[in-house]
């Protein structure tokens, strides 16, 4: 049985599949990024993947990812961009703290 049958006789586990799939690539292009910008946090040296995020070292992270419609996209902008000096590897911890310590984001009493 090929492919295009299989979806056609079987929607719902060819959609999962494909979620699934998408979900893979994406936290192993996320993983690459992570890489090249030196895979740990640059203020505590935390290395685990689950807890690292991409941080824009200026603040204006959440209008540049607003402005791509899929995180693919957006993977692809920081992948061209990553020579430019704007971003960093930071846990989440320390991430939320550089937020409430430069008010980025929300307004913190």
């Amino acid at each position: 049985m090929g492919t295009k049958l299989y979806n056609q006789l079987h929607p719902i586990q060819a959609a999962e599949w494909n979620r699934n799939h998408k979900r893979r690539w994406r936290l192993k292009r996320k993983q690459r990024l992570i890489e090249k910008l030196g895979g740990k946090c640059i203020k505590c040296d935390f290395s685990d993947l689950r807890a690292l995020q991409i941080d824009h070292i200026n603040g204006g992270g959440n209008k540049e990812v607003k402005s791509f419609t899929h995180k693919d996209k957006y993977y692809s902008f920081i992948e061209n961009e990553i020579t430019t000096g704007r971003y960093q590897i930071l846990c989440a911890n320390c991430n939320w703290i550089k937020r409430y310590e430069q008010k980025e984001g929300r307004s913190y009493g």
